[in-house]
């Protein structure tokens, strides 16, 4: 993968970052690009873009209003369910969603990271801030947190401390100046409604901005952004994926294609990033036509669910009643 993006102020003697830990200069050096070398699109690029995913889409729409007539909602939970084992992916949508610890840890962590950002608390104080306004503020997941055991929740804090406190010594302080946001929430709407597109940035990093016929023939806008997903657990094939759908939400939201897109692995303190380009944007739509076929398809039983055994069967609730899936448990086992 490439670099991607940050302002142009992030650099290791701007004013506002100060001196780097090892660390800390790695992940900048990776998502920062010189102003001159971020590329410039022309204003029609999400229309285009948005044109081809309505008539990609229009074959889908009766069958997609027989599965939900309020608008389907896909994020890129249910594209990696599609694309990933399909049994597995069913059986969830069955049982609903439940809270875990360590789902709970990643919410956790994430609202920890928001606080630091935005009010400067330490790795202790932003936790147990995030802590407290997720009991006070959300019914489900404060319900949960609420109903732990001390040990458990003890146990949360602590780990959710630590995974901060490293976050802090592998990621760069981020001044004002580039317009830090976190859980930014997206959505666009395709063929009237019939679908919606829907997700939530972990971390953006700068912004896109207008340029006049002097820099760009016609004039159009330069990309800024960086997009960042944090993760408090390990790797999955479908990372890449992840944003990759988050950067098509964004061009066809803002207009303007993100300038950078990465995964930052907490524990690692590493970021794997890369470049936006048209011809990762083409391949994001082209998966998500196709997961939406294929998400229609189950959800409508007009074909059986395939069966893709491999790590998820170690958590999956049908594995004891899957064959593949205890073939391929016994194989781990031995």
């Amino acid at each position: 993968m490439t670099s991607a993006a940050v302002p142009e102020t992030a650099t290791t003697s701007a004013p506002g970052v100060g001196a780097l830990l090892p660390a800390q200069r790695a992940t900048l050096d990776a998502i920062r690009v010189p102003r001159d070398e971020r590329p410039i699109y022309s204003g029609n690029l999400a229309d285009a873009m948005r044109a081809d995913l309505d008539a990609a889409l229009a074959g889908l729409s009766d069958a997609a209003r027989e599965v939900d007539s309020g608008g389907l909602w896909i994020s890129k939970r249910d594209l990696n369910g599609v694309f990933g084992c399909e049994a597995h992916h069913l059986a969830d949508a069955d049982i609903g969603f439940e809270w875990s610890v360590p789902i709970a840890r990643g919410t956790v962590l994430h609202k920890a990271v928001e606080l630091s950002i935005h009010s400067g608390l330490g790795p202790v104080d932003a936790t147990d801030a995030a802590v407290e306004r997720l009991v006070s503020g959300d019914e489900n997941l404060g319900g949960f947190l609420a109903g732990c055991s001390p040990g458990e929740r003890a146990d949360l804090v602590a780990n959710c401390v630590a995974l901060l406190t490293r976050f802090s010594e592998s990621f760069p302080h981020m001044p004002r100046s580039w317009r830090p946001t976190s859980e930014m929430k997206a959505r666009v709407r395709l063929c009237g409604g019939t679908f919606v597109l829907s997700g939530k940035y972990d971390l953006t990093l700068g912004t896109p901005e207008p340029v006049g016929a002097q820099e760009a023939v016609g004039g159009g806008s330069r990309a800024g952004k960086v997009i960042i997903d944090l993760k408090s657990g390990g790797r999955t094939p479908t990372d890449p994926e992840d944003l990759r759908f988050y950067a098509l939400i964004e061009t066809l939201s803002v207009g303007v294609p993100p300038l950078g897109i990465g995964s930052f692995y907490v524990a690692e303190g590493r970021i794997e990033h890369e470049l936006v380009t048209p011809e990762v944007l083409a391949s994001a739509l082209r998966r998500t036509v196709d997961g939406i076929g294929r998400y229609i398809a189950l959800a409508s039983g007009a074909r059986e669910p395939r069966r893709s055994p491999g790590p998820a069967c170690r958590w999956c609730p049908i594995s004891s009643d899957c064959g593949p899936g205890q073939d391929w448990l016994a194989e781990l086992d031995d």
